[in-house]
């Protein structure tokens, strides 16, 4: 008896869904007074996933990032971290701005590393680190305290949690300022220059530390002029100008062939 064996059809398959965007912006506008610094920018970043933001002093690069977490107010379009509208709610066919006490929920997923560092002088390292979980999660305070302990040791700094700010070097504030934001097991982590406040022996360390967190799988958008980091961890490039998004893709394309002559520009500027 001869039988026929009958290959099951690519067709009949059913295609992987596509992942749904950890952060969907949508035609996001921002003015301040009558300029308008966000002109309709359209993106998405999947669970994950490293972006970073190029793009000239002005061209709404850490405006964007701060309409994310709320930080400010969009005036168009819509911005969602893991399917949840941010700083608004829809009902029925309109929407409403959140109270303050909703849009801190929020935030609590949404971890930003900032310039400036922006620690409580008058805590030790460990007290930064811990000091939100205890507050806003009401971690008890040896949980808290344990798990700051070892943030701190992913950071190379645990060592140094009774250390007081002003007895850190830049470079190590930035790098407790970026376990205080992992202690809230953020969804999404936000860097907005982190290197730019930093002299340039200081970089290489904070940067390590960002390196291994985008080795972890931990989702980030990072707004850098720090070339070398953006195509070495990003799975995604975006170059802003002017409002809009320019030009994006992966780091190969954007960064070794750019197609826009404004991004050919700016890369031959600080590369």
């Amino acid at each position: 008896m001869t039988e026929t064996l009958q290959s099951s059809s690519a067709t009949n398959i059913p295609a992987p869904p596509a992942p749904v965007p950890l952060l969907s912006a949508r035609k996001v506008r921002k003015s301040f007074g009558g300029v308008q610094v966000l002109k309709g920018i359209t993106l998405s970043v999947n669970a994950g996933e490293v972006m970073c933001l190029l793009g000239p002093s002005g061209s709404g690069k850490s405006t964007f990032l701060r309409c994310i977490n709320h930080l400010e107010r969009i005036d168009g379009g819509r911005i969602s971290v893991d399917g949840e509208l941010i700083g608004y709610a829809q009902r029925q066919n309109r929407i409403y701005e959140m109270n303050p006490r909703e849009v801190a929920r929020q935030r609590r997923g949404i971890g930003m590393v900032f310039q400036r560092f922006n620690l409580f002088p008058h805590m030790t390292a460990l007290e930064n680190v811990t000091v939100a979980p205890i507050g806003v999660k009401k971690l008890p305070k040896q949980q808290a305290t344990q798990r700051g302990l070892d943030l701190l040791d992913r950071v190379g700094l645990v060592d140094l949690a009774q250390s007081y700010p002003t007895q850190l070097s830049g470079g190590q504030q930035q790098r407790v300022a970026i376990a205080r934001s992992l202690a809230m097991d953020p969804k999404l982590l936000l860097f907005d220059e982190p290197t730019s406040a930093l002299d340039p022996e200081l970089v290489g360390d904070v940067l390590d530390v960002m390196r291994a967190l985008a080795a972890d799988g931990m989702t980030m958008i990072v707004v850098t002029h720090e070339i070398g980091f953006a195509r070495g961890a990003a799975d995604s490039v975006v170059f802003m100008d002017g409002g809009v998004v320019v030009e994006s893709g992966p780091p190969a394309s954007v960064l070794d062939n750019p197609q826009n002559e404004r991004t050919k520009a700016f890369l031959n500027s600080v590369m």
